[in-house]
């Protein structure tokens, strides 16, 4: 599956740009024409970008100096980058939650949060941010349970998402089970493992 966007140029028309939905992870193939069969998307696999991030490598995730120390819990996912825009979405994430919040203290503590030179701009992710980190080749019930998360946990965090079919409900992203997404009311208080940050490129810069 992909989707055009169109980008305005100076000339006045547009210019399509592609856009391809990333792989699961499920290289495991149990019959002709299943996803492991096939492995549609981008990349040549979940870990491994099929061209070089800015930082000269293919791999998927790193911190955000290119390394994989993640010393400020910070994940960059360059499955993400547009080179367009110059930016790339990234996750900072603890293997514990930092709070039990409602789904509206969720939100508001995101948009305060702080880690090292990055001040501002983070906020809680969406639900099709949080599923864009799902490995569905996962050999254990938790979708986390890879490097660089490495998070065998069964944990249920809050997204921004909320339920159209009951707006007092919001989605819940469940890394357990056969299940990725709940809803659960927002005035229930939750775990938060995540928030999610738009970062811009110059380089090997992320500001």
């Amino acid at each position: 599956m992909s989707t055009r966007i169109e980008i305005s140029t100076s000339g006045g028309g547009t210019t399509p740009v592609g856009a391809t939905l990333m792989k699961t992870g499920q290289t495991t193939s149990y019959r002709t024409g299943d996803d492991g069969d096939i492995e549609a998307g981008r990349a040549t696999d979940f870990f491994t970008l099929s061209t070089n991030n800015p930082f000269g490598n293919t791999n998927r995730f790193t911190d955000e100096l290119g390394g994989s120390t993640y010393a400020n819990d910070i994940y960059i996912d360059w499955s993400t980058y547009d080179n367009v825009a110059g930016t790339v979405l990234g996750y900072y994430f603890t293997g514990s939650s930092f709070n039990t919040w409602t789904w509206n203290d969720a939100i508001d503590n995101a948009l305060t949060h702080t880690v090292g030179t990055f001040t501002t701009g983070w906020r809680l992710p969406n639900r099709k941010e949080l599923d864009n980190l799902v490995n569905d080749e996962a050999t254990t019930a938790h979708k986390l349970d890879y490097p660089p998360f490495n998070f065998n946990t069964s944990i249920s965090t809050w997204t921004s998402t909320t339920s159209k079919r009951s707006t007092t409900t919001a989605y819940l992203f469940a890394s357990f089970q056969a299940y990725i997404f709940i809803e659960y009311n927002k005035a229930s208080t939750r775990d938060v493992y995540f928030y999610a940050r738009t970062f811009t490129v110059t380089g090997t810069t992320l500001t």
